[in-house]
């Protein structure tokens, strides 16, 4: 349960595809428990947004609601309207791999038919963190809200000092950021020789998430840990060395899927399709 301190704010996940976010979604299942929720939106004109409106309903069928995540979480879908004190967390990854990491998963799990060369020419994908953030690439105001909106801001290389600052921000609910990979990739395709080819031109494609990244992972993270104190590597130490004899709580992992796979999935999709959108998807 969560403590008074955090008792009228929402953690919100703003989740990037191919950015170690099941795995993560597995950690905030497992200390927000009944109050977590994984959100897509109910609404036709939505535009792939998690707003206000669909979170009113996902408020309906869990009153408790305390902590979100979905790849339609967004910091400009007007959510305040809704909750007035939200604290939003984000993963970044390297755009390079995350780019190509996002073509094997659309050839490989979607089935998708692309050839590289048309997914290179696709706009919604071109500097697709920082789209994420702003709704644009613009990388001023990405900066900016980032730095101002955003309590804590990871990237994938350095996973566990992520999870480390993480934990000691909710210190106060004894945050537990013990974790097991999960979906790891089992990918058939070499991207090797992909961003061999054609590194310039994927560059090219995020040059701004390039670059809002190196803001991160240069000035921002560092910031983090500056606050966080002398005992940081000490403490990300003891974490991973903790953390490889970690067995995740079965009961409440059974509890969790039982929740979502006979209410939550089928309660949602539902909703969806009253609302002419498809019972499946993250948007």
């Amino acid at each position: 349960m969560v403590s008074p301190t955090h008792t009228n704010k929402l953690l919100a996940f703003v989740h990037i595809e191919k950015a170690a976010g099941t795995t993560f979604i597995h950690i905030l299942r497992h200390n927000f428990f009944l109050q977590y929720m994984d959100v897509r939106p109910f609404f036709k004109n939505s535009k792939g947004l998690f707003t206000h409106r669909d979170f009113n309903i996902a408020k309906k069928m869990i009153p408790s609601l305390r902590c979100i995540s979905g790849h339609a979480v967004t910091p400009f879908s007007g959510l305040e309207k809704s909750c007035t004190e939200i604290e939003y967390i984000t993963i970044m990854r390297d755009p390079v791999k995350r780019y190509l990491s996002q073509y094997q998963h659309w050839v490989e799990k979607k089935k998708l038919d692309y050839d590289f060369e048309d997914f290179l020419e696709l706009e919604d994908l071109k500097n697709f963190q920082t789209k994420k953030y702003v709704g644009t690439d613009n990388l001023e105001e990405a900066k900016q809200l980032l730095s101002k909106q955003f309590k804590l801001v990871g990237y994938v290389e350095a996973f566990d000092q992520f999870l480390v600052l993480l934990s000691n921000y909710f210190s106060d609910i004894n945050f537990d950021a013990s974790y097991r990979r999960q979906n790891p990739a089992h990918n058939k395709i070499s991207v090797k020789a992909l961003e061999e080819k054609y590194r310039e031109r994927i560059e090219e494609n995020n040059k701004v998430d390039i670059a809002l990244y190196e803001f991160v992972k240069n000035e921002l993270f560092p910031s983090y840990i500056e606050n966080y104190g002398s005992s940081f590597d000490a403490d990300v130490t003891q974490f991973i060395s903790n953390n490889k004899a970690f067995e995740p709580p079965k009961l409440k992992r059974w509890i969790d899927y039982l929740l979502r796979k006979s209410f939550i999935t089928p309660a949602s999709g539902l909703i969806r399709l009253l609302n002419g959108k498809p019972f499946m998807g993250s948007y």
